[in-house]
């Protein structure tokens, strides 16, 4: 991969939370630590295999659920509670991927160093929306996203566009070959009602499709 892809609107994940997503067809574990520090790691503990992403954070550490493995930010291991008096193996750290976060969106990238130009374009101040994720292809989704919108142009990694009379930024998220994510902002400073109004519409869009996550209610 040599691109950032969108994963998350970045206020889905908070200050001790872990969660799960993918990229590039890889799973990927995503946490903040106590000081809202966003890190990204392949979704696998370097110890058994265990999924990180079903683990939870302590502090600074990212704790893996099945033997109790504590990882810091760098992805050194620092803990091993069945041999507390143990120095872990510096060798032993999960593959870390690049994170960062503009316009509200979360980035993810394998590549080091990525190119930062995608990023610079999109803009650094945006109001979040809403994440859907709909049981289609890429293609198809993105038809649906453009028979919504005015203006709609697909920039590969986002579609831009007027929806309803508001401007907005989707990142587009392929999670596999049936799924898709849409992680919908809008740039700038965006009133609540308008808000709702776009979360209402990706609703709808969500909705003319066969789609399985759940809406959470604003």
């Amino acid at each position: 991969m040599t691109v950032w892809l969108p994963v998350a609107l970045g206020r889905d994940i908070e200050p001790g939370a872990a969660t799960g997503t993918t990229v590039d067809g890889s799973s990927v574990a995503l946490w903040r630590d106590a000081g809202g520090t966003l890190h990204a790691w392949a979704d696998r503990c370097p110890h058994r295999g265990m999924r990180l992403s079903f683990g939870f954070v302590r502090d600074d550490r990212l704790v893996c659920l099945y033997h109790g493995w504590q990882f810091d930010g760098d992805g050194a291991c620092r803990h091993v509670p069945a041999h507390p008096r143990m120095e872990p193996p510096g060798s032993v750290r999960p593959t870390r991927y690049r994170a960062f976060e503009r316009g509200g969106l979360v980035w993810v990238s394998s590549a080091d160093p990525a190119d930062d130009t995608e990023l610079s374009r999109i803009p650094s101040v945006a109001t979040p929306v809403r994440s859907v994720w709909i049981r289609e292809g890429r293609e198809q989704v993105v038809d649906r996203l453009r028979s919504f919108t005015e203006d709609f142009q697909d920039k590969g990694t986002v579609a831009v566009g007027i929806l309803d009379g508001t401007a907005i930024l989707a990142g587009i998220q392929v999670v596999d070959a049936q799924t898709t994510a849409l992680h919908l902002i809008a740039p700038g400073a965006v009133p609540d009602d308008t808000v709702r109004a776009l979360v209402r519409r990706i609703h709808d869009i969500r909705e003319s499709a066969t789609a399985f996550a759940p809406m959470v209610a604003s």
